[in-house]
């Protein structure tokens, strides 16, 4: 960032780094910094998710990318003119608050005025919300079409490890209501951020299988960066158990550290891999490729525990939509497919 000499903020780049204020930057946007100590500044950082944070620099990155040199404050035109940009790009209601969001996130940050609260621009949210509103598509993976796809994979995959560890990464996104992002890597670079090895541990009794525990450490909702287990059951009487297909995957690949889910050679299994696999395998038993993605196993999962007389409060907790009504230590039992 740099400033001009009628005190406002040239913005450039990426979404600024509240912990770290760039040293020209004007005497009133370092105001909420100039006294606070490292470990305030730190705990500053803390209050923001890693998700949300490279969320509101993809969102700050698109806005600058329609409209370069833009300085603190925005103006409330060029917010509703952003607006009324995505509109036309057919961006969904729920997205555009996301960008949004970052934008009024700066502007509190600064303690300055925040054009995103205006009256206007409310109103173009309204009316954004009523014409653009459009239903979400995506269809549920329920339990029947679960066990198609598995049996599907036969077809589909040529390769026997790659079948196994599709399987069971197919079943731990449906009991688990795990979504794709927290299992699988949009790249090597981010092999970090998404469910390890180290994090799955199995529960014996004598020599049997009775259940696994996994630590998440990266989701969604982990505000403030507190590890959530989830312990699932196995399913004894059932070919369709995922602790069952876990621990098949793993006694098959042998490895003890990285992701979970990782090719033979120790690479990451990534998102756009698992989503081409489940393309090929949802043609394949006949239904359409764009109303099943990989957030439908979260979503039949939910649909599936709803059929079986779970309330709306369990399923909530189950599949962690609610940071402040799940708690944080979750046992499911597997379902019998």
């Amino acid at each position: 960032m740099s400033v001009d000499c009628n005190k406002t903020t040239q913005v450039s780049g990426s979404l600024p780094d509240c912990t770290a204020p760039q040293p020209h930057t004007n005497r009133h946007s370092q105001e909420p910094f100039k006294n606070l100590n490292p470990i305030c500044l730190k705990l500053l950082k803390s209050s923001l998710s890693s998700s949300s944070s490279k969320a509101y620099r993809r969102s700050w990155s698109l806005f600058l990318t329609w409209k370069p040199n833009l300085s603190l404050p925005v103006s409330v035109t060029d917010v509703c003119n952003f607006i009324g940009h995505l509109f036309l790009q057919n961006y969904s209601p729920s997205t555009i608050l996301s960008h949004i969001s970052a934008i009024s996130f700066i502007h509190k940050l600064f303690d300055i005025t925040d054009p995103t609260q205006a009256f206007v621009t409310k109103k173009i949210l309204k009316g954004f919300q009523a014409l653009g509103s459009r239903k979400d598509t995506r269809l549920p993976i329920t339990a029947p079409i679960l066990q198609k796809l598995i049996a599907a994979l036969e077809h589909t995959v040529s390769q026997y490890p790659v079948r196994l560890l599709l399987r069971a990464l197919f079943l731990m996104a449906f009991h688990a209501f795990l979504r794709l992002g927290e299992i699988t890597a949009k790249s090597v670079k981010s092999q970090n951020c998404v469910l390890q090895r180290a994090d799955v541990n199995f529960s014996h009794n004598a020599s049997r299988i009775e259940g696994v525990q996994i630590v998440m450490r990266e989701y969604k909702t982990n505000k403030h960066h507190t590890p959530l287990i989830i312990h699932l059951q196995a399913c004894s009487n059932s070919s369709f158990c995922p602790v069952q297909a876990l621990n098949n995957y793993l006694a098959l690949y042998k490895h003890t550290s990285g992701p979970l889910f990782q090719t033979m050679d120790g690479l990451p299994i990534t998102y756009s891999v698992v989503s081409s696999h489940l393309k090929a395998a949802i043609k394949f038993i006949g239904l359409n490729p764009d109303q099943f993605k990989g957030h439908s196993f979260r979503i039949g999962a939910a649909t599936h525990a709803a059929s079986l007389g779970f309330s709306d409060h369990v399923i909530q907790k189950m599949g962690r939509w609610n940071s402040d009504a799940f708690k944080r230590y979750i046992r499911i039992q597997s379902f019998n497919l």
